[in-house]
């Protein structure tokens, strides 16, 4: 720790690849099974998702038909480049465009927040302005955070992710990669008032083998296991930094956009009714 400013750990980031080096028993494009709501008129048009993550580049492929409304850099990074990846595939299985592995909500408004170097850095500071940003704008209908760390007691940033949840943001976090053992949450997907998120397999459905699961903080009052809800985990595509193909990938990292890009869809839906 240094000053008020704790580093913070991307633990998916050290078990997820970016290029399609991993065998997968099957891939999953999973924002294709909203092409029955796009069909029905609903493709997220009424909603606006922020995305806190490592950024976004500009003019990427996946993004031509709506590039996102901002692009904040909160790093000490002098770039708002993602030369990492994590972001760009994040922000892709939300809201991009693509044939092969679409977005779920393509119409919606996209709010990119950089809040990891490309080196995977970031701090409770970073999140903290990102965080009171989103309650300055008041618009924000659903914030994906594919983060997760032990530090549950880091009560600066615990407390500000409730005050953002109690504005009516939808927080939908990782669940974390530390299964199967049981108590192996990872903040802030342990938090009762998050959404967290589980990995699934992309045939099966069956939860992963990686995927955290325990009781939430504050159990005694919410006697309850997560992860609340699972998404696929495993052999997602979904976009990368500088092109327009889908690389495969996995963690409940990848498995938080599919649900925080339903979550949209269901806020511009609730908007539009």
């Amino acid at each position: 720790r240094t000053g008020p400013a704790v580093q913070r750990c991307k633990n998916e980031q050290e078990r997820c690849s970016y290029t399609p080096t991993r065998r997968y028993r099957a891939l999953v494009a999973p924002g294709a099974s909203a092409r029955p709501a796009w069909a029905a008129g609903e493709a997220g048009a009424n909603a606006t998702v922020a995305v806190f993550d490592t950024g976004l580049g500009v003019g990427h492929p996946h993004f031509r038909h709506k590039e996102p409304a901002e692009r904040i850099n909160w790093t000490s990074e002098k770039t708002r480049a993602d030369t990492f990846g994590h972001g760009t595939f994040i922000a892709s299985l939300i809201s991009g465009a693509s044939n092969e592995c679409p977005g779920f909500a393509p119409d919606a408004t996209m709010l990119v927040h950089k809040v990891f170097t490309n080196e995977q850095v970031s701090y409770t500071s970073w999140f903290l302005d990102a965080f009171n940003y989103v309650l300055w704008r008041g618009d924000v209908d659903v914030l994906n955070l594919s983060v997760g760390g032990p530090d549950f007691a880091d009560r600066p940033f615990g407390d500000k992710v409730r005050e953002v949840v109690a504005s009516g943001v939808a927080v939908v976090s990782a669940i974390g990669n530390d299964g199967p053992a049981w108590g192996t949450l990872n903040s802030p997907g342990d938090a009762v008032e998050v959404i967290g998120v589980g990995g699934s397999e992309a045939r099966s459905g069956r939860v992963c083998t990686l995927s955290s699961r325990g009781a939430p903080l504050n159990a005694a009052w919410a006697p309850r296991a997560k992860p609340d809800v699972v998404a696929p985990g495993m052999g997602v595509l979904s976009g990368v930094p500088g092109s327009g193909a889908c690389h495969p990938n996995h963690g409940t990292s990848v498995a938080s956009p599919s649900i925080a890009g339903v979550s949209t869809l269901i806020a511009s839906a609730a908007r539009r009714a």
